[in-house]
This record gives C-alpha cells, structure tokens and sequence, in this order.
C-alpha cells in the first residue's frame, strides 16, 4: 500500500466520522434553549434589573431560606410588605419540564412556607417577584435540595 491509498483511507474515514457526528446531532432529541421565551426575556431584561434594584432597596431584605430537615422554602417578608401579591417560581435549570410557581400568599407574619418534599434534589433557583403600592420587586436565589 503506497502513500496516496494511506491518504485515501484517511479522508474516507474522517468522512465517515463526520456523518456519524452530523446524524447523532439530527437525532438529538432536547435541542432547546433554557426557556421557551428566551428572546423575549432578553429584551426584558433591564426591568428585571430595576425590580432587583428595588428588592435591594428595602431596609430589611427579603429572606428566601431552605429548611432541610422540614422540607419546606421559607420566605420572610420585613413587615412594609404585608399585603404585597406575586408569585414564588420555582426553576430547574437542568430540566426546565420541572419549573413551576405558587401564587405569593403572605401569613400575618409577612411569611410563607412553601414544601418541597416533592422536588427532586439537585440546584434550583427560586425566584421571587411581588408588588406592593404599584412598585414592582425581583429577588432571586439558589438553593440545592
């Protein structure tokens, strides 16, 4: 075998390489980016950074803690809070089918316990936006199960 099959041989096998990888790349099944709505999320973005603003304004912060033992998410709200209205999400970064919210539904303590008994371990990031007086407030944090 001379030199010139040698070089055949090795294109053919580069080829045959490179379909292999194109056709397991067509056959992937979650091509897909984090959200739906990733594009319009983007261009939103700048509230997002003003409500984050606001949340870190308050003189007493919002709490988001994860009590391990009681399988529970406990928000705690300073008491200027009372009354406020939103929703608590819920996001799976790994697996976005997992991702779900509760409406904010604040105690007299300016709290809410939230179970989480039924999530599977891993990293999820809870995100927290509410309104009070028509001012809008994003608070988002990490938590591992």
């Amino acid at each position: 075998m001379n030199f010139g099959h040698k070089i055949g041989i090795f294109y053919m096998l580069f080829v045959i390489f490179m379909v292999t990888l194109v056709t397991l790349c067509v056959k992937q099944k979650d091509i897909s980016l984090v959200s739906n709505d990733y594009y319009k999320q983007e261009i939103d973005y700048q509230a997002e950074i003003e409500k984050q603003n606001n949340a870190e304004q308050l003189a007493t912060p919002v709490q988001i803690t994860y009590a391990s033992e009681k399988q529970l998410v406990i928000v705690s709200f300073p008491e200027e809070q009372k009354g406020a209205t939103g929703k608590v999400k819920f996001y799976r970064p790994s697996d976005a089918k997992k991702d779900f919210a509760v409406d904010l539904a604040l105690k007299e303590t300016a709290g809410q316990e939230i179970s989480v008994n039924h999530l599977t371990k891993g990293l999820w990031v809870v995100k927290l936006e509410w309104e009070k007086a028509g001012k809008t407030y994003l608070k988002e944090q990490k938590i591992i199960l």
